[in-house]
């Protein structure tokens, strides 16, 4: 039995290519500062069928697609990528919490490349951590409070709203020494391997892991 594509669904996504579609046409176009004419005339493709293209009346064949990119200079997929493909919103909700004494990690972003973490570490609270694999590197954003980290042999003392990169392939720990709550966010950077302690994490897949 063959399956059809179609359906709300299909139509919902077929209508989203159009609408992105016309959007990113315009905006290439303008970009090299050209009328319709122009595109018409550098591409091949006619005047009325750029518009109909822009204004969501028609959708383009794949030879008269490549035309368009070829005169503007784009790859067809960058015409075509859709809002989701261009970035998400993760919301904390949704991270998954880690606690530390008083004190709590929230994961938002893990896709085996980069993670991204929310920290507030209490006054005299500290993490410690036996290091990531080789060449893994953190940058960290302090916004409230002072974060003391200690890495081998040398120590920093970060203030928000200042920010702090440093080689996390080796035991390290962010202390609190201060009296008030610090807040900052980590972002880990990943050379190869990734650090499978911790779980790939998405608003579309929750709890995913490196092996499911």
């Amino acid at each position: 039995m063959t399956q059809k594509f179609g359906g709300s669904r299909g139509e919902e996504t077929i209508a989203e290519v159009g609408r992105t579609l016309a959007v990113n046409l315009r905006a290439a176009r303008a970009a090299w500062g050209w009328r319709l004419e122009d595109l018409a005339a550098h591409s091949g493709v006619s005047r009325g069928m750029i518009h109909q293209i822009e204004t969501r009346r028609t959708n383009p064949s794949v030879a008269t697609l490549a035309r368009l990119c070829s005169a503007l200079d784009v790859p067809v997929n960058e015409l075509i990528e859709l809002p989701g493909q261009l970035g998400r919103i993760h919301r904390r909700s949704d991270g998954l919490v880690t606690r530390h004494g008083l004190s709590e990690t929230v994961l938002l972003i893990s896709d085996g490349r980069h993670e991204l973490w929310d920290h507030r570490l209490q006054p005299g609270d500290e993490i410690r951590d036996t290091g990531h694999p080789a060449g893994t590197r953190e940058l960290i954003h302090v916004t409230e409070g002072v974060l003391t980290l200690e890495v081998g042999s040398a120590t920093f003392a970060v203030a928000a709203p200042d920010a702090l990169d440093f080689r996390a392939d080796r035991p390290h720990a962010y202390r609190n020494a201060g009296q008030v709550p610090s807040r900052y966010t980590v972002t880990v950077l990943y050379a190869g391997a990734r650090d499978r302690r911790y779980p790939l994490h998405s608003v579309d897949s929750p709890g995913e892991t490196a092996d499911g």
